[in-house]
């Protein structure tokens, strides 16, 4: 990311038809509404201008609009086990070699998004498909969390 505080799309493949600077756009007002917000006195909430922020009220906290991210694509991947070895014995792989997971037969199987763990399932069948049935969500704290950028 950039140090001017502009996001950098450059390297995400398969994502060409999506108008990043309108996205870019949509994060930066709502960046600008979540500053307003969080600082004390209304004095800068006058100078943003009060009616470009939708669903304003004296009520409580307003509701920031999200739908255009909507249909920005993410990487789904049900994760069967994990095994860690030598590059000696990768190579020594041929057919019918066995790769022995950490994981046993019956464990719930980790549901990841974009890299990201957010689910427990299991395996199911459906319409002669494998599929996953979702058993367990991870806590919500615990996923934003995992998402802070460091």
């Amino acid at each position: 990311m950039a140090d001017s505080g502009e996001l950098d799309f450059s390297n995400m493949e398969g994502m060409d038809d999506i108008d990043w600077s309108d996205v870019e756009s949509e994060l930066q007002q709502n960046r600008e509404m979540i500053t307003q917000e969080a600082t004390p006195g209304g004095d800068e909430l006058a100078e943003f201008g009060g009616d470009e922020l939708e669903g304003e009220s004296d009520e409580g906290p307003q509701e920031i609009d999200i739908s255009f991210l909507l249909d920005i694509p993410l990487s789904v991947t049900v994760e069967v086990g994990r095994a860690r070895f030598y590059i000696k014995d990768l190579l020594e792989l041929n057919l019918n070699s066995i790769i022995e997971l950490k994981k046993k037969v019956g464990d719930p199987l980790s549901v990841l998004v974009n890299d990201k763990l957010v689910a427990k399932g299991e395996v199911v069948i459906q319409n002669e498909k494998f599929a996953i049935k979702i058993v367990e969500i991870i806590d919500e704290n615990v996923r934003l969390k995992k998402l802070k950028i460091t």
